[in-house]
């Protein structure tokens, strides 16, 4: 007796399929699938089997290459190590001119266009949050008793910074370093 071909993914499909058709009709089944009853009773017992294992925490679930399945504890689990949130780079002097030259430029609440052609370095994403954080900064009361902050350089301060490939170099006087090269 000639031993029967492994049965595939597409195959276990199929027979799930045809459990719900037939419900359950091994015979039709076995016709349906083309396969011999014996086979279909095999596999059919060893499914019953392995729901058994499954659903006594005996055996984890089978993971196949096509699905998207993830399981519970997966999950749950973050992408960052002990529940850390992933923290973004600060925005630097020369990016928060340009992101203000922009904001001259496109208006506020354009940060797309802010993005592509001023703050090229950042997405509008990034930008909108920057925004939301510079105006926050600028309405609020309690400037004296907060630390210096990037957002506290105004449209006032940065007004000769303009976008990248412009002739115009950024000029934000004693605040940068000596010796800083801005290139």
């Amino acid at each position: 007796m000639a031993a029967n071909p492994p049965w595939t993914r597409d195959d276990d499909k199929r027979f799930e399929s045809a459990l719900l058709d037939f419900n359950g009709n091994l015979v039709m089944i076995a016709q349906h699938l083309q396969k011999p009853l014996v086979v279909v009773q095999g596999y059919y017992d060893a499914l019953i089997h392995d729901i058994e294992l499954i659903e006594s925490g005996k055996y984890a679930l089978p993971k196949y290459p096509e699905d998207d399945y993830v399981s519970d504890t997966e999950a749950g689990k973050s992408k960052y190590k002990d529940n850390e949130r992933k923290r973004g780079i600060p925005w630097s002097q020369k990016e928060h001119g340009l992101f203000l030259d922009g904001l001259k430029r496109f208006g506020k609440g354009d940060w797309k266009s802010i993005s592509r052609h001023c703050v090229q370095s950042r997405t509008s994403t990034q930008v909108a949050s920057h925004a939301q954080k510079f105006f926050h900064r600028q309405n609020s009361d309690a400037m004296a008793r907060k630390r210096s902050s990037i957002h506290d350089i105004t449209m006032g301060d940065a007004d000769n910074v303009t976008v990248p490939g412009s002739n115009l170099q950024p000029q934000f006087g004693d605040q940068i370093p000596p010796g800083y090269n801005h290139s």
